[in-house]
């Protein structure tokens, strides 16, 4: 349950929308209901204290972010960085999941359309999909500084004045695993598949594909396409 918060986005986009959500999961009894909403509760509790700590920690200049940079600036960075990421993550699933759309439905909404005629054109769906993987590892390193304590331990100086022990826990850095998958990732992929012609339409993924598609022209990463048809050779793999 510690990610089940993302299950309460998805429910809300749902009834923002007016569109239900499928499932072929038969109906939750009682005890299963309670017991969902106790993991959304459970989840949401974590999230928010993974957030007040690394935002504490910001705030202290006790995390691996550049000096120099203000913590309110920092702030500003992570929260454009987590949601172009969560863009980049969702659009895949979008992509993916209007393969087989009928083309009448995607005519009907320009901005969704237009981003499908690029990405699915010739090769590029493999080029955006290594230029993607570029972008996100980009932002993903900012982000790795920003959300990283380096409280020095023995110091005093622990946020929220917790043990050493405790401390020592926060400064692996798994709390702000818990941010970037979540709010980063999970979040994203969960409205992307259940809106995906909604998401698409949004301008900014155009934009997106057309600088990842520019980023996988630079060739920095051209040696995957040379991998990958060696792994298909030694596979055997063949186009479904």
């Amino acid at each position: 349950g510690l990610l089940h918060c993302v299950y309460l986005v998805q429910i809300l986009f749902a009834k923002i929308s007016g569109t239900p959500i499928e499932s072929n999961e038969p109906p939750r009894t009682a005890v299963k209901i309670i017991f969902f909403w106790l993991r959304v509760i459970m989840s949401l509790v974590i999230l928010g204290f993974c957030f007040a700590v690394t935002l504490a920690a910001l705030f202290q200049g006790a995390t691996n972010m550049w000096d120099g940079v203000p913590a309110a600036a920092s702030v500003i960075i992570f929260i454009v960085l987590m949601c172009f990421v969560g863009l980049m993550d969702g659009m895949q699933i979008a992509l993916f999941a209007v393969v087989n759309l009928p083309e009448e439905e995607l005519a009907s909404r320009k901005m969704a359309h237009n981003a499908c005629a690029l990405a699915f054109a010739d090769q590029n769906l493999q080029a955006f999909l290594i230029g993607r993987q570029i972008l996100v590892t980009v932002c993903m390193f900012v982000v790795a500084r920003i959300t990283s304590l380096n409280v020095i331990i023995g110091t005093g100086e622990n946020i929220f004045g917790v043990s050493d022990g405790l401390q020592e826990f926060f400064n692996t850095g798994l709390l702000g695993a818990v941010i970037t998958t979540i709010v980063g990732s999970l979040i994203w992929r969960i409205i992307a598949s259940s809106f995906p012609v909604a998401f698409l339409s949004n301008p900014l993924v155009y934009i997106t594909i057309q600088v990842c598609l520019f980023l996988e022209a630079t060739g920095v990463c051209s040696a995957s396409w040379v991998l990958g048809r060696w792994n298909k050779l030694i596979a055997g793999y063949q186009p479904d």
